[in-house]
């Protein structure tokens, strides 16, 4: 018999793979830490308020930039064995130690404070994360001026942000249960609440009203100018707006609330030129991104003239049922379908299309309309040059532009229209090839 031959491993085995521990980080991390708390191959020990924390340098410097550059910048605590931490309390020390080498910390009440204090002075900044996620979850009616204040002394933006949001949703309801915690807002958070487009359960005449009392509330006229800027006066209707002007000693006072005003009252003038005249004090105030529907058919009725919208925020409703979400608004001024639709500055415009005369025959028209969000209205516009149905309608600068479509006998279009909002008008520009015109359907 021939002799046998025995591969070896290298021979029997064909590839290479990349093997991953699950529990090998934190086994090490682990042991890390039963070494700490045994005082076993420590090479430091930190102490705050006279009590000593045994610790490893490399552990420390791999979690803050603090003992990164404390340990390896040649500073003087370098090669101490002994390191004094001032401004950190032996409780917030030890909180944080406990953090570095786990991963985890209870956060309560009695702790919070010096854990703020440590993971600030150490640059534990996973620490100040989680506990900004803690003190989020806190976050309630009585204590977000608190919270405000933490967040700034410590620079915890997450947290700030989180109390401005808080402040924008609840302002409405703060104002009747607790008036004076509003008019004792730092100026910088009122800014940041004013400026919010979130800012929708309050009207703008209100918010008009609020800035005025908390400014008389300590004096704080030294502000009143930067302030005011937050103020959407072009949202307020023209009677209040003279009302505004003409009433109250502030705008009297000041020049710079003046021309705002003066401002708004311009715009409401030039009913047609808004959509190109829009700036943030004349910017609708929403929840969030809206998605909205406009006429087309129904089985029961041939053209419809509602306006319906859906409300992503409000999910609570949403889980109730699919419908709950879609709330109507005012109707077109005529049903209409195969229309097309266009957003400028905020205003919603809709042109041509299919209506349904008297007689029951349907055919495309030349007539559009605008919808105004902030006053949940319609209103006619110039009418095109051409009827069209099954074209297409888009915004570029400040033009709306009609590409296409069929007319009123169903003929094929090349013809493009441009309107203009400022003049309220209509005009042809340059048409296109016949034969790209059915790309506009």
């Amino acid at each position: 018999m021939p002799s046998e031959r025995f591969l070896s491993i290298q021979e029997m085995l064909t590839g290479q793979r990349l093997c991953h521990s699950e529990s090998h980080n934190d086994s090490v991390l682990a042991a890390l830490n039963q070494q700490r708390s045994d005082g076993i191959l420590c090479d430091v020990t930190l102490i705050a308020e006279e009590q000593k924390f045994h610790a490893h340098k490399a552990v420390l410097a791999a979690c803050s930039d603090y003992f990164r550059a404390m340990f390896s910048l040649c500073m003087v605590e370098s090669g101490a064995d002994e390191v004094n931490l001032h401004g950190v309390t032996s409780l917030g020390l030890k909180q944080a130690l406990e953090f570095a080498y786990t991963g985890q910390i209870l956060l309560e009440p009695g702790v919070i404070q010096d854990v703020l204090a440590a993971g600030s002075h150490l640059q534990l900044l996973e620490l100040l994360n989680l506990c900004s996620h803690y003190l989020i979850q806190e976050l309630n009616s009585f204590n977000y001026l608190d919270l405000y204040r933490l967040a700034d002394l410590f620079n915890l933006t997450l947290l700030e942000k989180a109390v401005i949001d808080f402040l924008v949703k609840h302002l409405s309801e703060l104002l009747k249960s607790r008036p004076e915690d509003i008019l004792t807002l730092p100026y910088c958070l009122l800014q940041e609440v004013l400026k919010s487009d979130r800012l929708t359960s309050l009207s703008e005449e209100q918010i008009w009203q609020l800035a005025v009392r908390w400014l008389e509330h300590s004096c704080h006229y030294q502000y009143m100018d930067e302030l005011l800027q937050y103020i959407r006066f072009g949202l307020m209707d023209v009677d209040t707006l003279h009302t505004v002007a003409l009433s109250h000693p502030l705008v009297q006072a000041s020049e710079t609330a003046t021309a705002l005003v003066n401002e708004a009252l311009e715009y409401h003038q030039s009913i047609y030129a808004q959509p190109v005249w829009q700036t943030r004090r004349t910017k609708p105030r929403f929840q969030s991104d809206t998605l909205y529907i406009i006429g087309g058919k129904k089985r029961e009725v041939c053209k419809v003239k509602e306006l319906r919208y859906f409300n992503p925020v409000d999910q609570e409703n949403a889980l109730i049922a699919a419908i709950a979400n879609w709330s109507e608004l005012a109707p077109m001024p005529v049903g209409r379908s195969h229309h097309c639709v266009a957003v400028m500055g905020d205003f919603l415009f809709v042109a041509g299309g299919e209506v349904e005369h008297a007689s029951g025959r349907t055919c495309a028209v030349r007539t559009a309309c605008r919808y105004d969000p902030r006053s949940n209205s319609w209103a006619e516009i110039a009418p095109m040059k051409n009827c069209r149905e099954h074209f297409v309608l888009g915004a570029v600068d400040e033009y709306l532009y009609a590409v296409g479509g069929r007319n009123e006998l169903r003929q094929v279009l090349p013809t493009v229209e441009r309107y203009c909002p400022k003049k309220n008008k209509w005009t042809f520009v340059q048409s296109f090839d016949p034969m790209v015109t059915m790309l506009a359907n």
